[in-house]
């Protein structure tokens, strides 16, 4: 189908102050709380049919710019502005165009704009990524379809010729076929991410309305086996902890999978996050390199060995941190 066209009329942007239920450490941060942004969209289509969409995130400190001499406040003033300047962009320009359009024809413009006002492209794509986020929203309610039935006819009109110096190497690809090759998938696993400073076992009564507080009551009550853990990039400290929670999930009667995340304090298992043949070597955690822009992570997967695995896993993760090949 022929993805339809329309403008954005209008952007409407709402925060609250919100507190999280339990305190949460990464990087260098721990959040108790902070803003959470609402957009709304409202596109009009060339008959004149108006329709609204929406959206909502947390800003978050240190999220896209982790630069320490920036205050939280700070950090919370270049997401608004990001947003502030997608919002002018989009609604200023009164060309109908695809909802992938809109996103490619401010793209650059929003890049140069941050960076004018001292935002990274990070920091500076937070923006349109919310808008385009309330836009798409707004156009699967005008088509009366989910978001899987839109994506599978690209009804946003995703398009790689609309930003061919970005993309080159997506250049001829047919995008309409892949698209509708996919299909939603039955299930989907929660990964539940252990922060610096979450309680590892027991119950500390720290918040006490009856819902789990410690990772150990989070795998007993909701059976997650998928989990990613913070780590702070000092090796002991971090080493430490990291068997604490491989002796919670030890527990688990099925496999699990484990990632590490290093909020950009990763450079102490950088060594270790280039030897992916690790995988290979007996033990009960293998390391899979992966990165996404400068963020690096180091992925394990356990695997059930026989033998003292809680010794084993000590030396790996041990060996892990500390760089060894």
């Amino acid at each position: 189908m022929t993805a339809p066209v329309f403008a954005v009329r209008e952007v409407r942007l709402y925060a609250r102050d919100v507190r999280l239920r339990l305190p949460f450490r990464f990087g260098v941060v721990t959040l108790t709380e902070a803003p959470q942004v609402f957009v709304r969209a409202r596109i009009e289509c060339p008959d004149g049919r108006s329709h609204w969409g929406a959206a909502a995130e947390l800003l978050v400190p240190k999220w896209f710019d982790k630069n320490l001499a920036l205050s939280n406040e700070e950090n919370f003033e270049q997401l608004r502005l990001a947003l502030v300047l997608a919002a002018d962009a989009y609604t200023e320009a009164a060309e109908p165009r695809t909802a992938f359009g809109h996103f490619a024809a401010h793209y650059d413009q929003q890049i140069a704009a941050g960076a004018a006002r001292g935002l990274n492209p990070l920091v500076a794509s937070f923006g349109p990524a919310q808008i385009d986020r309330a836009v798409l929203d707004a156009l699967c309610l005008s088509a009366g379809c989910s978001f899987y039935q839109a994506m599978q006819v690209n009804l946003p009109g995703i398009d790689p010729a609309l930003l061919p110096a970005r993309v080159p190497d997506l250049a001829g690809f047919d995008m309409n076929r892949f698209l509708a090759a996919l299909a939603p998938a039955a299930t989907i696993a929660a990964r539940h991410t252990v922060g610096l400073v979450d309680a590892i076992a027991g119950h500390p009564r720290d918040v006490n309305d009856g819902l789990p507080e410690s990772l150990e009551e989070v795998v007993a009550v909701y059976g997650h086996t998928f989990f990613k853990l913070k780590v702070g990039g000092a090796a002991d400290a971090d080493l430490q902890r990291l068997i604490d929670i491989a002796g919670v999930l030890d527990g688990i009667a099925s496999s699990y999978q484990v990632s590490l995340d290093g909020n950009g304090r990763e450079h102490r298992v950088h060594r270790a996050a280039d030897q992916p043949q690790a995988c290979a070597r007996q033990g009960r955690v293998g390391i899979v390199a992966g990165q996404a822009g400068d963020h690096r992570r180091v992925r394990c997967r356990p695997r059930r060995v026989p033998g003292r695995p809680r010794a084993r896993l000590q030396r790996r993760i041990e060996q892990m941190l500390q760089g060894a090949p």
